[in-house]
């Protein structure tokens, strides 16, 4: 059972990684002519995401 202790261990490093990645850290939006123009959300891992309310703008994903 020794064998599997590596697997095990990198496997629970994956998850410690993924629940930073579900804790959001802070929302800000951004406004123009009274409506939301740009929400940014950024979360424990680093990771921020820019939605724009006009779609035809894509969402973007920075990693800090």
């Amino acid at each position: 059972m020794t064998q599997y202790n590596d697997e095990v261990e990198k496997r629970k490093e994956q998850l410690r990684e993924e629940e930073l990645d579900k804790q959001v850290d802070f929302i800000e939006y951004t406004f123009k002519n009274g409506k939301w123009f740009r929400e940014i959300t950024g979360y424990k891992s680093g990771r921020r995401v820019t939605k724009y309310n006009d779609k035809r703008r894509k969402d973007i994903i920075e990693w800090q």
